[in-house]
């Protein structure tokens, strides 16, 4: 199949996956879950929080993960109607956690920030959960940041006057300016698995990856942040992250994504 036929095939495949999810979504959901990855300090290990993962349980196909349900949500034009979904199911049930249960974070996509329907949809699924917004975080991409900081800056200061923390994701992944960093008071900065995971095996560059690593939490501790390592799969990238400062990480070496507490 040559190029052009591949890209159609996949277009087509995405538009009937969409119409079948514009189904789900009409039925309430139905299917679709969120899995919880923990976050662990990074001095003693103990979980400080969750990120909510989407996957849909598609009844033919099995588990898909998030990146092909966001663009079946494209497809079909429902990109709006999934995320007001992933907003008030996960709120609900962090809402439902004991008291003093870590924080939950939850992503939203770069076209609801550059659309502006963020801001809305994440107050609603406040008002309709009851949830207290400081047990949340609110991850934004760091490509919707590089494609319209202005739009980002807007949504972090309504996010952070309703009381909800606002983390930086994939930092690094797309090569952002450290404007971003600048123009926006994130109080947690993830490091993208570009830059957490070449910290190991040691071998050329590698030096210079760890020395990138400290760099850069050493500039997100300056500006009263705190510094997440996200992929964490060996015990040499733990000992280097966490001799960089890291306050926190994630990753499979720590936990997969799974249930969370009750």
């Amino acid at each position: 199949m040559d190029g052009m036929a591949a890209q159609e095939a996949g277009g087509a495949s995405s538009l009937l996956l969409g119409e079948e999810l514009a189904e789900t979504l009409a039925r309430g959901g139905a299917g679709l879950r969120l899995d919880l990855q923990p976050i662990c300090a990074a001095s003693n290990l103990l979980i400080v929080g969750y990120e909510a993962l989407l996957r849909w349980d598609h009844p033919e196909r099995g588990p898909i993960g998030a990146a092909e349900v966001l663009a079946a949500a494209a497809a079909a034009g429902r990109e709006v109607a999934l995320e007001a979904w992933v907003l008030v199911s996960a709120f609900r049930l962090r809402a439902g956690w004991r008291p003093g249960a870590p924080y939950l974070a939850v992503n939203v996509s770069a076209p609801g920030i550059l659309a502006g329907h963020a801001a809305p949809m994440i107050r609603a699924a406040l008002e309709t959960t009851g949830i207290d917004p400081r047990a949340l975080s609110i991850e934004l991409p760091e490509v919707a940041l590089i494609q319209d900081i202005g739009a980002a800056r807007d949504l972090a200061a309504a996010l952070r006057g309703c009381g909800i923390a606002v983390a930086l994701d994939d930092f690094g992944g797309a090569l952002g300016p450290a404007r971003v960093l600048r123009d926006i008071p994130f109080s947690t900065v993830k490091l993208d698995r570009q830059l957490t995971g070449a910290v190991d095996p040691p071998g050329p560059g590698t030096d210079r990856a760890r020395a990138a690593v400290g760099a850069v939490v050493e500039m997100v501790h300056a500006l009263g942040a705190t510094a997440v390592a996200e992929a964490v799969e060996t015990a040499e990238q733990l000992r280097i992250l966490r001799e960089s400062g890291c306050d926190a990480l994630q990753g499979w070496l720590l936990g997969r994504p799974g249930q969370g507490p009750m």
